[in-house]
């Protein structure tokens, strides 16, 4: 075979190689919290069922409502504990260790932990409607270590409660602001936003059938893309965030079947059910086609978040030849099965 031929044949070889590669470690590390049961569990976002692991188990935790990962590298988790006994709290969950711990407590009861969010080094705290919690956006500075000090971030806005936050690349945040009314099980409210200082600029989704939203909850943001959970019909939104027109995106196909929200590195959406009958994850695509749902067995599902796990890179399999090309391959392999990334 001449030369140029085999080099040609080895290089469609290996870039078919390199692709199979990156495929295959496309998984994202997904974190989930049961709000029933108080356990947080990892899981492989593409063998969900296959991969499940228990981090933290059920009594753990009490009534954990939200989580989002620190700049720490370490997860932080919004505890409602029972309104009477046990006080709302923000725990630690360290990934290296495997370990919780509490880092801040709500003695006062006067904050319920709905969405959190953090902007740079603090800790940004929602509220939730199901304790009937209103008021402004919590901001907890030195959370990650250090004295932690507590004060409102929003002005404005009046907001009834807060189950859903999301920060924009401009510094605006976005407030999913619900009003459970507890003798009709129904949700409403509008979305929010504040700009950068956390003063309130206005709505930019309204509630009703104008604009399709009942009972706004969970937020993420893709780029300019917003997507908003609409509790009460299962559904999601996505608002262009340049123009602000809002529409329809996807179904769960069910009340209280889309809460939490996350974004995987593919671009597709995870929603999770509030529901507590199902313990569903549901994984939209880009297009808001529903390609899997994922029954956790976890009851109302709390908090989601995801990690992305780097592809391998291209310059590294540069100079391998077959031999030791074959060999990454099988290291990449391993290593996800691992979970180390």
């Amino acid at each position: 075979m001449p030369r140029s031929l085999a080099v040609r044949r080895f290089a469609s070889f290996a870039a078919l190689a390199l692709a199979a590669v990156a495929d295959s470690s496309r998984a994202d590390t997904v974190y989930v919290t049961s709000f029933t049961t108080g356990a947080l569990v990892r899981y492989d976002s593409v063998n969900p069922a296959g991969t499940a692991t228990v981090l933290s188990g059920s009594g753990s935790m009490v009534k954990p409502a939200a989580m989002a990962l620190g700049p720490d590298g370490n997860l932080y988790i919004g505890q409602d504990g029972d309104a009477a006994s046990i006080a709302p709290q923000i725990s630690r969950f360290d990934l290296t260790t495997n370990t919780l711990v509490p880092v801040y407590t709500f003695a006062s009861f006067d904050v319920f932990p709905g969405s959190l969010l953090f902007k740079g080094n603090d800790l940004l705290v929602g509220r939730n409607p199901f304790f009937g919690n209103t008021g402004a956006i919590v901001k907890m500075t030195n959370i990650t270590g250090g004295t932690v000090a507590v004060s409102d971030y929003t002005t404005g806005g009046d907001l009834a409660s807060s189950p859903g936050l999301a920060l924009a690349a401009d510094g605006s945040l976005y407030v999913a602001d619900q009003t459970y009314n507890f003798v009709t099980s129904l949700a409403s409210g509008p979305v929010k936003r504040f700009d950068a200082a956390g003063t309130y600029v206005g709505e930019v989704i309204a509630s009703g059938s104008a604009s399709g939203l009942y009972g706004p909850t969970g937020l993420a943001i893709n780029g300019s893309t917003l997507y908003t959970a609409s509790i009460m019909d299962g559904s999601v939104l996505q608002t262009n965030l340049s123009t602000d027109v809002t529409q329809p995106f996807a179904n769960a196909g069910g009340s209280f079947e889309v809460g939490a929200l996350a974004l995987l590195a593919d671009g597709s959406l995870l929603a999770g059910s509030p529901s507590g009958y199902t313990g569903n994850i549901y994984r939209f695509g880009t297009n808001g086609a529903l390609l899997e749902t994922y029954s956790s067995g976890l009851g109302q599902i709390g908090g989601i978040v995801t990690v992305a796990v780097p592809e391998p890179g291209t310059l590294v399999l540069a100079g391998l030849g077959i031999a030791g090309f074959a060999g990454f391959a099988g290291f990449a392999r391993n290593r996800r099965r691992s979970g180390n990334g």
